[in-house]
């Protein structure tokens, strides 16, 4: 039989819908006792890993932004080394660091060098890289923008200024001239209603402003450092620990940061690079007004190499450079130096495979330089990275050092700048100075820039006399 309504509204549970939600909730209770245990095992687990207690880990950087985000980023991972809970902190002399963050650069080494600190490792990695550009009102059109306008905060953003500079300026000699002239402590500073544009990263733009890209990146490399007096063993492992995250997270490349001038690189350093390069080039205009990326400052006579460029484009050129080298080797030659010399091209006869000459060893006998230098004549095209990297390996393994003075055109022969630098840079070691001059108004090798101590321009034959007793220290 049908079942009838009573009038009365039935709210009451099934049995087994009450079973259901009874094992709901103690599902849920087990559930929240579960993670509530396992929260305490973990703090148990940490406390027990970090029996030796917590280290300060100190690390330098050269930009403060690229510091910070990769300090927090290695926090995060929680780190322990050897029993030690480790704290990242930011420390501003890199004698105190265990790790210093900067771009991979001669200047950068040379920062280490000058602190008495050497690094643990042989290839530091790369672990961070921003897009550097200029801020400004709205968005700057790239051929509109001059050197001119852009404001450097070298401060607060060496790097990001370095770069900007470089590719604004489109040379050296420019973009020193600009680092030097329009630098500011800091982008609080700026003020774009006067039309000028702040070099910056694209993490660090004022607010307000607008960034736009140059087309370069600034790629940040760990270097894990040895322990010393201000930083201990422990501090050390935990540098290496450090570099070694940092690398691991990292995404990019090495490759995406032009390679420019370490003049450039010392020029946007706050000090100006007067403590690494020890040149009034970059203690500002204390000698003669002359541009500071030519001027050598105080260059001492030393024993020379002299390696001409003696290519079609050197023709102009070559009775100036010839009574150049000839009056300055006789001079060295005079003040107890020896001398020596090559020249290069590409290679004009059959079967020739390297278009460097090896015409005269260094030796006391600058007189025979003397009239070498003035037999040469002029073809092929200037192979400058081949002969700048044979004059290394050559005289890099000397237990004396020499001073090798390239007096280029340009360079023919341009190819991998990593590849070359560290080539040049590991055949030369502490026994070569290489200096250039540059011939002419043809275009700058960046690369052959960055592995020189001095430059000095020669756009005009006559300035050729001049230019090269700079860079030799005549």
């Amino acid at each position: 039989m049908a079942k009838h309504a009573n009038g009365k509204n039935n709210y009451k549970l099934s049995g087994g819908a009450i079973a259901v939600l009874v094992a709901l909730a103690l599902f849920i209770a087990v559930a929240i006792w579960w993670v509530a245990g396992r929260g305490s095992q973990n703090q148990e687990s940490q406390a027990q890993e970090c029996v030796a207690g917590e280290l300060t880990l100190p690390i330098a950087a050269a930009d403060t932004e690229a510091g910070h985000s990769l300090i927090d980023a290695y926090g995060k991972t929680h780190p322990v080394v050897r029993d030690y809970c480790v704290r990242a902190e930011l420390v501003d002399d890199v004698a105190d660091a265990a790790v210093y963050l900067a771009p991979d650069t001669g200047v950068s080494r040379q920062i280490l060098d000058s602190a008495g600190r050497s690094i643990a490792v042989s290839d530091p990695k790369p672990v961070s890289s921003q897009a550097v550009g200029v801020a400004g009102r709205g968005e700057v059109k790239l051929e509109d923008l001059t050197i001119d306008k852009v404001l450097f905060p070298v401060r607060e953003n060496p790097t990001a200024s370095a770069l900007v500079a470089s590719q604004v300026a489109g040379n050296a000699n420019a973009a020193v001239q600009a680092l030097t002239a329009q630098r500011i402590d800091s982008a609080a500073n700026f003020d774009a209603a006067n039309g000028k544009v702040l070099a910056t990263t694209e993490t660090t733009v004022p607010e307000g402003s607008t960034f736009t890209p140059v087309g370069a990146k600034a790629v940040y490399v760990a270097f894990p450092l040895n322990q010393s007096d201000r930083v201990d063993e422990n501090q050390a492992r935990a540098g290496q620990d450090f570099a070694r995250v940092a690398a691991e997270q990292f995404d990019g490349s090495e490759k995406d940061q032009p390679v420019i001038s370490d003049l450039v690189w010392a020029a946007a350093l706050p000090a100006g690079g007067e403590a690494i390069t020890g040149d009034t080039a970059q203690k500002g205009s204390d000698s003669d007004g002359a541009d500071p990326a030519n001027h050598a400052g105080s260059l001492a006579a030393a024993d020379t190499l002299f390696l001409l460029d003696t290519s079609d484009a050197m023709a102009p050129y070559l009775q100036a450079a010839k009574d150049a080298i000839a009056d300055a080797a006789v001079e060295l030659g005079a003040q107890g130096k020896q001398v020596g010399l090559w020249n290069y091209s590409s290679p004009l006869n059959p079967g020739v495979q390297v278009g460097y000459r090896q015409n005269i060893t260094v030796s006391p006998d600058a007189d025979s330089v003397a009239v070498a230098v003035r037999r040469f004549l002029t073809g092929g095209v200037p192979q400058t990275r081949q002969a700048v990297e044979a004059a290394a390996d050559v005289y890099g393994g000397l237990e004396t050092t020499t001073r090798v003075v390239v007096v280029t055109t340009g360079t023919a022969d341009a190819g991998n700048d990593q590849a070359f630098l560290d080539a040049v840079r590991g055949a030369a070691s502490d026994k070569v100075e290489i200096t250039v001059v540059r011939v002419g108004g043809g275009e700058v090798d960046q690369a052959l820039e960055s592995v020189a101590a001095h430059t000095a321009d020669a756009e005009e034959p006559g300035d050729i006399a001049g230019a090269l007793n700079t860079v030799v220290g005549l």
